[in-house]
């Protein structure tokens, strides 16, 4: 009978041995078993196992907050959906872009929180292929905006796998795609017209010469007017294209005498136009920037103002330096242009009065190219303008010269 208790603590401590050791092979499957045989022994193997254990979460704790700094970090947003379509995790790009607040419960339906429902279809089309699939989402909430969706499921275990999906911020390449197409266009259609017009008049040409010498005369000028836009349509648009380039050949530059330089070549046009072409110009104001470039801005502002200004108007041409900037202002008192266009006279193709600017022999490209050589030397342009009394373009630019590319 004295056996008893001593059998049956041996069966205690065999039990306690067999569940320390399950516990190590579920926690720790590396981990080396010393085989304890008494109750000390085990005591000692359980604190061993519970100080790695301790150690172990510690190392994924820091391994789950790392993944969630760099999540966090992501410009591109990342979703993770479960087998039945709750969302769990949204980084905060992906808040940001769908409207989502910070403390927003997981587990809730992903169609109902993120209102649209491309991004739940896209996760279970993921989930039964078993492979990544792509698709695209258009966003009008809370601003447009285009993404591009990629769905794929985790090695997750259980019937219900969870699905992630990453989305990339396409929206300036979409715009940038429909400005190629719409400059192409635009671009092949202005080239048409001057093209079709030379090969007409050329026809008509072969067929009244020998009959009407002055008809003929007529027409070899119009051919030439033509041929001139045509010139002037191709060098505005190589112009275009260096200055989209973004490559500037930065120098120190005399504002002073690059205008009075430019201002002079226009003066015979301005004469012939009837138009009073005048400088007012403060003393030194040196910058940095490319001045071939500056020239062309110049130009392209004396360029359109004379164009719409008529007969007896004046264009002046104003440079002062403030607060480290230099101001350029061009001033007319054409025209004028309407409120409503006002955003979109620095749009590349784009004229107030398509008919007039054919007529004035404008390509709508000279206030683009404004705008990207002022961009580039790191200022920027306005217009002001009031119907039927002109308008003032203002441009100004860091005396320092551009940014550092």
């Amino acid at each position: 009978m004295a056996l008893l208790p001593g059998w049956a603590t041996g069966r205690r401590v065999a039990a306690l041995r067999r569940t320390v050791r399950r516990l190590a092979a579920t926690t720790l499957p590396s981990w080396r078993w010393t085989e304890p045989d008494d109750l000390q022994g085990l005591t000692n193997e359980l604190g061993a196992i519970t100080t790695r254990v301790r150690d172990r979460l510690e190392e994924l704790t820091e391994e789950r907050d790392r993944a969630g700094q760099i999540l966090d970090a992501l410009d591109d947003g990342v979703l993770l959906l479960d087998g039945a379509g709750r969302l769990l995790v949204a980084n905060p790009a992906a808040r940001a872009w769908f409207g989502l607040p910070a403390d927003l419960r997981p587990g809730l339906p992903a169609q109902r929180v993120l209102g649209v429902p491309q991004v739940s279809a896209l996760a279970e089309q993921a989930a039964r292929a078993g492979a990544p699939v792509v698709g695209n989402l258009t966003l009008v909430f809370p601003e447009p905006r285009t993404l591009a969706m990629r769905a794929f499921p985790l090695a997750d275990r259980g019937p219900t796998g969870r699905i992630v999906v990453t989305l990339t911020d396409i929206t300036q390449r979409r715009r940038l795609e429909v400005l190629r197409r719409d400059f192409v266009a635009n671009a092949s259609h202005e080239l048409k017209t001057p093209v079709a017009a030379v090969r007409a008049l050329a026809e008509t040409l072969l067929t009244a010469l020998p009959d009407d010498p002055e008809a003929g005369h007529r027409f070899a000028e119009r051919i030439g007017r033509e041929a001139e836009r045509l010139d002037l349509l191709v060098r505005d648009l190589l112009d275009l294209s260096r200055v989209e380039r973004g490559t500037l050949d930065v120098e120190p530059v005399d504002l002073v005498g690059l205008v009075k330089e430019v201002a002079g070549g226009y003066a015979d046009a301005a004469e012939e136009r009837r138009v009073k072409l005048g400088t007012e110009l403060r003393a030194d104001v040196p910058v940095r920037g490319d001045r071939a470039q500056l020239g062309l801005l110049l130009s392209s502002l004396l360029d359109n103002a004379l164009r719409h200004t008529p007969a007896g108007g004046t264009v002046r041409v104003r440079l002062d330096a403030v607060e480290g900037r230099a101001v350029l202002q061009v001033a007319d008192t054409g025209e004028g242009i309407p409120a409503g266009e006002l955003s979109r006279v620095f749009e590349r193709f784009y004229r107030v009065d398509k008919a007039r600017a054919r007529q004035t022999g404008g390509t709508g490209l000279g206030l683009a190219i404004v705008r990207h050589v002022a961009e580039a030397h790191g200022g920027g342009v306005r217009v002001d303008s009031e119907l039927g009394a002109g308008s003032t373009f203002t441009v100004t630019l860091p005396v320092a010269g551009p940014p550092a590319s």
